[in-house]
């Protein structure tokens, strides 16, 4: 079956133009009833990444997700709305609140489910994967099996592109995201453990807001960058496939794509999926800016050569660098780091020998005081930004 990807025209989040944009990709796509049958329970997972305003671009906007919610009510589907953002720590009310996904809760008749609340399940790795053996879900990966993936287009430092799968990083609760970015310190065995999230989940639906996105340093601390669409598709990896070509890349160069496409969990060849309603040369946006990030050139070292090539590795960097001026000793970065690279003595600060690279301190760093430094060598071989 050839895989379908829904491309809809919308200019602005005003609800009577998302709601047109989404009925019409729906329709493209067979209508909800072929996806999502009536009287289900439907868990839409939102991308709430951090206490963010909705025009941030760092969330899922409330506009996409309200008129969801009034679809599938039409439906006489059970809404739940849920996320785990990544500072562990988090006050998910507060967060839910800021996002303006409790107001829409609140106008909908939703209801919000706190992923830190809710009991875990620890399943193997379906690809048996020997990194990361086993996952710890939340239950809400189960007991919701109709799924609906709310991403944000978005750049990533650490898997180059965040879209459909990446989203459902989310549904591993709370502290335990570090201890898989410690178990998989490289972005390729990341993206596996990635790709088994979604293999488990296999959300029935999923949808990129692609009306603003953020290019450069995402996917917190880039810049907001407008698209005018929004994107649909039953098959999560042709929709990413999409989407990453639309801000630049290949979709093989986005490792999750590509593990996901060869497992033959869906299409991530462009050529093999049908684009429906808009073309992608009406989004394409070539220029979009890439994250910063030393990945963008060790992803090319093929799995067999990284340890011969280690030394060249470690001179070709791209470090988080604290920005002393700017940072309020929150201590997310702190609390967040995988690897426990950063100290809080006096002043916050990263002990680069220490640092993976993994971003996490950049990405939920609420004001932005966190800087991306450049080797000599990365700078020499155009990665990340001057020193």
């Amino acid at each position: 079956m050839t895989a379908r990807v829904a491309i809809v025209r919308c200019q602005t989040y005003d609800p009577a133009e998302v709601a047109e944009a989404i009925a019409a990709g729906l329709e493209l796509l067979g209508g909800l009833q072929s996806i999502i049958p009536a009287n289900e329970k439907v868990l839409l997972k939102v991308n709430a990444l951090m206490e963010a305003a909705p025009d941030a671009t760092i969330t899922t906007h409330p506009s996409i997700v309200e008129t969801l919610t009034k679809i599938l009510k039409n439906n006489q589907d059970e809404v739940f709305i849920g996320d785990s953002p990544g500072n562990p720590a988090a006050n998910i009310a507060r967060l839910m609140e800021k996002t303006g996904f409790k107001t829409v809760a609140e106008n909908s008749g939703a209801k919000i489910l706190n992923f830190h609340q809710l009991p875990t399940r620890e399943v193997n790795s379906p690809s048996k994967n020997c990194t990361i053996k086993t996952l710890r879900l939340s239950a809400a990966a189960f007991d919701y099996p109709n799924i609906i993936s709310l991403a944000k287009l978005k750049t990533h430092g650490w898997t180059l592109y965040t879209g459909a799968i990446k989203n459902l990083f989310g549904l591993i609760p709370g502290f335990h995201k570090s201890q898989y970015h410690l178990k998989a310190p490289q972005p390729r065995p990341f993206s596996q453990m990635l790709v088994d999230i979604f293999e488990i989940v296999k959300p029935k639906l999923n949808i990129i807001d692609a009306v603003y996105g953020m290019e450069g340093d995402g996917p917190s601390a880039g810049q907001k960058r407008f698209m005018g669409a929004i994107l649909l598709s039953t098959d999560a990896v042709a929709l990413d496939a999409v989407g990453a070509q639309a801000i630049g890349y290949q979709p093989f160069d986005i490792d999750m794509i590509k593990i996901a496409h060869e497992r033959g969990l869906g299409c991530g060849k462009l050529d093999e999926i049908e684009i429906v309603g808009l073309t992608l040369k009406d989004i394409a946006r070539p220029d979009w800016r890439h994250a910063s990030s030393a990945h963008n050139i060790t992803r090319l070292i093929p799995p067999w050569l990284t340890f011969m090539l280690n030394p060249l590795k470690n001179l070709l960097r791209v470090d988080p660098v604290i920005d002393q001026t700017k940072c309020r000793r929150c201590l997310i970065c702190f609390r967040s780091c995988p690897n426990k690279a950063i100290t809080n003595d006096g002043q916050v600060t990263i002990n680069q020998k220490l640092c993976i690279m993994c971003y996490c301190c950049h990405e939920l760093c609420p004001y932005k005081a966190i800087d991306l430094k450049s080797s000599p060598l990365a700078r020499l071989m155009g990665v990340g930004p001057a020193a």
